[in-house]
């Protein structure tokens, strides 16, 4: 461990020239009290969110040995999103020349501003290799640069597009009054539109057949498989002529089961069809079939 004027820092390669990769505490490197590069909160966030990610720094910073502390020449953002992703120590590269104030100055103003500019031709070549939604979030690649390769991928929720969307939960829950009390506080935070709760013991089911219906129907997104879903439930009521103006009812609540016997199920059978047949009835409601036979027997028929 080299240590001047208390500066201390770990001495890992010698590159020459005065220049050497080193590791520091985070906690010694001070920032300069002015600096022109700046950085869009977001864009800040996502870079917090990489190095925690990875748990540690990608580039290396350049910091300069200056009247005995460690002094950021380059690299303020990395490492103010280092500190902000708990990160206690940090790799870079330490010039121990004894650089002036002018140089530092110098070197800080030339990191700035002698960085390139980037092709959109060739940005919008690399962005084809994403696969991953992860990966297109922390590449921070503008909607401008992403969009035509999004084109390939609509099988894959990006956040890169922009629509409208309504915030939709699902709780399973124990039948808790704590557990309640917690979903609530935290819905007061994410202020979901649509809130859904059921027992915790119909999660896995729920999941599962989630699961089977993506396989089924090789509907990889989560959220085009439920409006899958829903549309099929949506069908399904549509033809048995479900008129959510009326007043439903189970026909268990009726006869106090779903079944019957397999004998009377096929006399049932066979009703339906003549009924259907001679146009009594139609598919979508058949089960006026029964209201019409309550009805002749009500009346004595």
């Amino acid at each position: 461990m080299a240590e001047q004027q208390g500066a201390k820092y770990e001495v890992i390669y010698d590159m020459g020239t005065g220049l050497v990769i080193a590791k520091v505490q985070i906690s010694d490197v001070k920032e300069q009290d002015i600096n022109a590069r700046i950085m869009k909160k977001e864009m800040q966030d996502q870079l917090t969110a990489n190095i925690k990610n990875r748990g540690q720094l990608e580039s290396l910073p350049l910091l300069a040995l200056k009247d005995g502390v460690l002094e950021i020449v380059s690299g303020h953002h990395r490492i103010k999103s280092a500190r902000e992703a708990g990160l206690k120590e940090i790799i870079v590269i330490l010039d121990v020349s004894g650089l002036s104030r002018s140089k530092i100055a110098s070197k800080q103003l030339a990191h700035n501003a002698i960085s390139g500019f980037d092709d959109k031709s060739t940005l919008r070549e690399i962005c084809k290799m994403l696969d991953d939604v992860d990966d297109m979030l922390e590449s921070f690649i503008g909607k401008e640069i992403m969009e035509e390769p999004l084109e390939q991928y609509d099988k894959m929720l990006s956040p890169a597009v922009h629509f409208d969307f309504k915030n939709v939960t699902f709780s399973f829950l124990p039948h808790q009054v704590e557990d309640m009390d917690a979903l609530v506080k935290q819905l007061e935070l994410t202020s979901p539109e649509i809130i859904g709760v059921a027992a915790y013991e119909q999660c896995n089911s729920f999941v599962e057949a989630l699961r089977k219906y993506q396989k089924f129907t090789d509907i990889r997104n989560m959220g085009a498989a439920i409006h899958s879903m829903i549309e099929c439930v949506m069908e399904k009521m549509d033809a048995f002529g479900f008129d959510e103006e009326e007043d439903w009812t189970y026909l268990a609540k009726i006869f106090g089961s779903n079944a019957v016997p397999a004998e009377a199920a096929n006399v049932i059978s066979q009703a339906v069809k003549k009924a259907e047949k001679e146009g009594v009835v139609t598919s979508k409601n058949r089960w006026q079939l029964i209201e019409y036979l309550a009805a002749d027997y009500l009346a004595g028929k």
